[in-house]
């Protein structure tokens, strides 16, 4: 059963009163809401290593247009110590836990529900995308598949990664610690990574067999991704238009050759090309 508008806002509010002071006060859950249950909820879903504050442009957007948003942060993401090795500990089974309660969440908030998220983030979106009855989901950058390897030797490398030792690499050897956003860790746990790629293999197996329970999904990629194989989210896309071929769209942008196309703490983001792409593929542009 859907919680009501006011069940929504008090769990909201308890989910957003977890993140106590090692929690960066911009990392934090965040909640913005009209005062009343909206036509649409959307909740976004942020990447590895990152935090809600990858939406602190994006969502403020979304809430403008009278939609209620909420933005989860997920297990040990946004300390306020950068080099944390916690991180190594995140299972795929949290992450869906955490997205299953936003979503349950949202269900209260609007009268629809949309999700969207990038990379790790992207990856939870296509998994309620495939196997929730909600209304659009929007997966960006999904990380299906790494470093434009092919999907198979991809999923072999990230169960090598769960035998080995954890590692932590750094996102760019160049600058290390110093890597941008601030808010954002500088390295990665190569656990948690693999760990995350196991939901892409849920939905990469489950888009094949039968059509995605969501009304409508919009897969929104980078052509110059440099983090990504775009062809694994391509296949995906077309499974699930093959089972649906009216409610699935799939996006290329061009000319932005980074992976983290959302963030406005990028220094070579271009959220002012990819934000009005994320409005039309929410169907909330103007």
């Amino acid at each position: 059963m859907a919680l009501s508008y006011h069940d929504a806002l008090a769990a909201a509010r308890a989910f957003c009163a977890r993140d106590g002071p090692e929690i960066l006060p911009q990392a934090r859950t965040r909640l913005l809401d009209c005062g009343e249950q909206t036509p649409l909820a959307v909740v976004l879903f942020h990447g590895l290593t990152n935090n809600p504050a990858q939406y602190a442009q994006f969502a403020p957007l979304l809430h403008a247009r009278g939609i209620n948003v909420f933005v989860p942060r997920f297990p040990e993401h946004g300390d306020r110590d950068r080099m944390t090795a916690r991180i190594a500990g995140v299972t795929a089974e949290q992450l869906l836990a955490v997205g299953s309660e936003a979503v349950a969440i949202a269900g209260g908030l609007g009268r629809r529900v949309a999700v969207l998220g990038i990379s790790m983030g992207g990856l939870v979106a296509a998994y309620f995308g495939q196997f929730r009855s909600i209304d659009v989901a929007v997966p960006v950058a999904p990380t299906f598949s790494l470093l434009r390897l092919p999907y198979a030797v991809s999923r072999i490398l990230a169960r090598i990664a769960l035998v080995l030792p954890n590692r932590f690499i750094w996102w760019d050897p160049r600058v290390r610690a110093s890597e941008l956003p601030v808010t954002a860790y500088p390295r990665f746990s190569t656990h948690a990574l693999a760990r995350s790629m196991s939901i892409g293999d849920a939905v990469y197996s489950a888009a094949r067999r039968r059509a995605p329970l969501t009304r409508r999904i919009v897969t929104v990629v980078n052509r110059d991704d440099p983090a990504v194989n775009n062809a694994a989210a391509e296949r995906v896309s077309a499974a699930w238009a093959a089972h649906k071929p009216e409610g699935v769209e799939y996006v290329e942008l061009t000319g932005l050759r980074l992976h983290d196309i959302l963030d406005p703490q990028q220094p070579r983001a271009r959220t002012d090309r990819v934000y009005p792409k994320l409005l039309e593929a929410l169907d909330v542009a103007p």
